[in-house]
C-alpha cells in the first residue's frame, strides 16, 4: 500500500541519500553544483525541512519499501512542491501520481508545482497528474530562462 510519512531530523541521512540520486538524475537537464572533494551534489538549505512547521520533507513508501520523496514549502497560503523524486524502478508505473495525490488529499489549499526545467517528461507528468486530480481545473504559466512550467490549482473544495 502506498503511503507517506513526514521526515524528522533523525531521518536527515535518508533524505540526503535520496537527494543525491535525484540531483544526479536532474543534472541531465541543467547544471547542478557538485563538490568534487566530497563527491556529492550540493543542495541549498535542506535543514529547513527539519526545523520549521511550514516546510515538509515526505518519504513515499510502498508497504515498507522506500520509493521516493517530495519537498514542500508552505509560504503564506500556498503549498509549493519544490522537488519530487521517484526511484527509477518505480517510475512509469503510476506510483508518482498515486503518491502525490495522497499528499494533495491531505494538504488542502492553493498549490504551486514547478516542473523540472528542460524536462518534457516532468512537465508531461505534472500536466497529466494535475489535470486528472483537478478535473482540468488548473492553470499553467511559463517562467524564467528555461521557460519552466508552473502549475497552480486549489483543492479546498475537493
Amino acid at each position: 500500500m502506498i503511503s507517506y510519512r513526514i521526515l524528522k531530523k533523525e531521518d536527515n541521512k535518508i533524505l540526503n541519500n535520496l537527494l543525491q540520486l535525484y540531483l544526479h538524475d536532474i543534472s541531465n537537464y541543467f547544471p547542478i553544483d557538485f563538490d568534487s572533494e566530497k563527491c556529492i551534489y550540493l543542495y541549498d538549505d535542506l535543514n529547513k525541512y527539519f526545523d520549521s512547521s511550514n516546510n515538509y520533507a515526505l518519504l513515499f513508501t510502498d508497504d515498507d519499501l522506500t520509493i521516493g520523496f517530495t519537498l514542500i514549502d508552505k509560504i503564506d497560503d500556498e503549498y509549493i512542491v519544490q522537488e519530487m523524486f521517484i526511484l527509477n524502478n518505480y517510475k512509469n508505473k503510476g506510483y508518482g501520481e498515486e503518491c502525490i495525490r495522497k499528499v494533495f488529499d491531505d494538504f488542502k489549499g492553493n498549490w504551486v508545482i514547478k516542473s523540472l526545467p528542460n524536462s518534457p517528461k516532468s512537465e508531461n507528468f505534472w500536466n497529466k497528474t494535475i489535470k486528472n486530480y483537478t478535473n482540468d481545473s488548473y492553470s499553467i504559466e511559463r517562467i524564467g530562462k528555461y521557460n519552466r512550467a508552473v502549475f497552480r490549482f486549489n483543492n479546498l473544495e475537493k
